[in-house]
């Protein structure tokens, strides 16, 4: 199964999540009108009824579409609110989880050993630096949130941070890589809506029996009195507590359908980190320490509760749990990805990571074959490394970033600094340079040409390679700006960009990768919804985008057109006509560019396998196209691995 079929399918999966919470809500509905019907008749003859006929009398269509109307008014009023609240990011989930953010330049060796972990991953599986989040347990356990690739973030607990080595470290970020390649966190999130509003019953009794409580309602003298408005205590507290049972019914139907979607995913995603690392002994180990470790893979926050489907191990211990668990036995994931296990569990102590190298089972030879193998030879064989991670492009980065300067990747990690970095690039790929300098001087801090002449000193003599590795950098840390700065920014890179009146393929780049992934996390920018399932919908914005990567790798005009027709064919959408170099301007690009990211998950690879067929149509890739598609890539949400051209 590939990216594009996961995506589709954990689309379809939220499709059964809505026809099991109905289901639910046809449950609770039921339960809740025989209660009515006993608080019925407790108030007016002080028994209860359980016969079809001794019910009849006070059941009637009129009060079961009231309290169908209530039920379902509180139980998806709750839903939304819960899922309005949480769905915006993954932040505001790791928040409320207790996480504290690691920032991106963090000195401290564990903090840093994670960073470079996450960052390696992130940018070999072509996707944005997901935001690092620390939960202060010391129990084994992490998780992933968001609702796309874009927004997502990782969070662990101090436990997974300081007591497993590199390689299990690497296996239980794999494993949420995983998560997030296969959809699974939009889904989780939803999760937590649907079943918030299935709880709110319970919730309601809880409330209803402390207020009577508080107030003094339930006196002595009452419990004698069974009929009246003022005196009708037993009844108001047969609902109450009738409230409270029926909020049972909710988390018995909530966990259910907890543990019927979630058991597969989790043995799906750790096969995943296994194929991803190619090494089983990465995240089994982790597993295993989970197993020998005290607190195993508990989560202190009382935000766990509702979040419990969604960790690499169970983060409660609760009867729900021990009878619907939401994650498969511990021992038969370490046997489904260790089948040599002798069913002996590890110590988990603390680790030094300045003390281990990059890995403890890779060589400097082994690491250098491996970066050889990140070479692909076909349009069809890039596209189908879509949304995934190999050991090949993890050890590939991991020496591409060590070959960065180190002032220009520290420059990468600090909000400060990235922006006049990210400017240090702009203009290093600018023909009119003194205009753009001046521009630059015009709009952004007072502090940043000083701090960017530096930098493109250094820039002018590197590789193009390093200027994407660079901006994904660059991303996660200036999404510690403050909007106030990001808008200063902003607003400065779009004018040094209309400066020259021309349109450089860099400058659209940082544009359409850095600028709109930032515009989504300080809310300028909102997820798009797949709309279109048949390409041939945006012929002219496909033939539009395919002409610039035509133009990309191709400086010849008969070349870029024979490579456009390829492509064109490729796509199977007809009449598609090369436009002149003349007509592809910025807003073209920009509204060709949005109206694509409108696809349907199964539609995209069609148009990035045409874009890949233009790349590799002369068998002399360059940087400037592979990276240009890649960037094409991520801003339809499906993270493209370094390509070596």
């Amino acid at each position: 199964m590939n990216f594009f079929e996961a995506q589709d399918i954990a689309r379809k999966n939220t499709a059964w999540l809505v026809v099991l919470f109905l289901l639910a809500v046809l449950a609770l509905v039921a339960l809740t009108y025989f209660l009515l019907i006993e608080v019925l008749a407790l108030g007016l003859t002080g028994g209860l009824v359980f016969s079809h006929d001794a019910m009849a009398p006070y059941a009637s269509w009129d009060s079961f579409l009231i309290v169908s109307a209530v039920v379902c008014l509180l139980i998806f009023s709750g839903s939304i609110y819960k899922t309005l609240s949480i769905s915006s990011d993954g932040d505001s989930f790791a928040f409320m989880l207790g996480g504290r953010h690691v920032m991106p330049d963090t000195n401290d060796p564990q903090e840093r050993q994670l960073i470079n972990v996450v960052e390696e991953m992130s940018i070999a599986a072509g996707m944005t630096v997901p935001r690092v989040y620390l939960l202060d347990d010391l129990s084994i356990n992490a998780f992933a949130a968001g609702m796309s690739p874009a927004d997502a973030v990782i969070g662990v607990t101090r436990g997974t941070m300081s007591r497993l080595n590199r390689d299990e470290l690497q296996g239980v970020i794999a494993h949420e890589f995983s998560h997030i390649f296969n959809g699974d966190m939009r889904l989780n999130l939803r999760l937590i809506g649907v079943l918030h509003g299935i709880l709110l019953i319970g919730l309601a009794g809880n409330i209803m029996l402390r207020t009577m409580l508080i107030g003094g309602k339930i006196r002595k003298s009452d419990k004698k009195r069974f009929r009246g408005i003022g005196g009708a205590s037993l009844p108001t507290l047969l609902l109450c507590i009738g409230l409270i049972i029926i909020g049972y019914a909710g988390t018995f139907l909530g966990q259910l359908i907890k543990a019927m979607i979630n058991r597969q995913r989790e043995y799906l995603a750790d096969s995943s980190a296994v194929q991803f690392t190619r090494n089983n002994l990465g995240i089994s180990g982790a597993l295993r320490k989970i197993g020998g470790a005290n607190v195993g893979s508990l989560v202190s926050s009382p935000a766990a509760v509702q979040y419990s489907h969604g960790f690499f191990a169970e983060g409660i211990n609760s009867f729900w749990q021990l009878s619907f668990a939401t994650h498969p036995p511990l021992e038969r994931r370490i046997e489904r990805v260790y089948p040599a296990w002798d069913g002996s569990f590890l110590p988990s102590t603390i680790h030094h990571p300045l003390l281990e190298g990059i890995s403890s089972q890779k060589t400097a030879e082994n690491i250098r074959v491996a970066a050889m193998a990140a070479v692909l030879s076909s349009a069809e064989q890039a596209v189908s490394q879509i949304g995934t991670l190999n050991e090949a492009n993890v050890e590939y980065v991991h020496e591409l970033i060590l070959s960065i300067p180190i002032s220009l990747r520290q420059a990468a990690q600090n909000a400060f600094t990235a922006r006049a970095l990210v400017y240090a690039i702009l203009i290093s790929k600018q023909a009119k340079k003194k205009l753009a300098w001046s521009v630059l001087e015009q709009n952004a801090d007072p502090k940043m040409p000083p701090l960017a002449g530096q930098y493109l000193t250094e820039i002018r003599f590197k590789d193009e390679k390093f200027i994407l590795p660079l901006l994904e950098l660059s991303i996660n840390a200036l999404r510690e700006l403050s909007p106030a700065q990001f808008v200063q920014f902003k607003r400065a890179v779009h004018r040094i960009i209309v400066s020259d009146k021309r349109v450089n393929l860099y400058e659209w780049i940082i544009q359409r990768l850095v600028i709109q992934q930032l515009d989504r996390h300080f809310g300028f920018r909102s997820a798009d919804r797949a709309r279109y399932a048949n390409l041939a919908a945006l012929g002219v914005e496909v033939g539009t985008m395919l002409s610039l990567v035509a133009y990309a790798e191709h400086d010849d005009e008969a070349e870029a057109a024979e490579a456009f027709a390829k492509g064109a064919g490729e796509s199977g959408v007809d009449g598609l006509v090369i436009l002149p170099r003349k007509d592809i301007g910025l807003d073209a690009l920009d509204h060709s560019l949005d109206r694509l990211t409108l696809l349907k998950p199964l539609v995209k690879p069609r148009f990035l396998k045409a874009c890949m067929a233009i790349v590799y149509h002369d068998e002399k890739t360059t940087v400037k196209g592979i990276e240009l598609v890649r960037t094409l890539s991520a801003c339809l949400d499906c993270p493209m691995p370094p390509i070596r051209a």
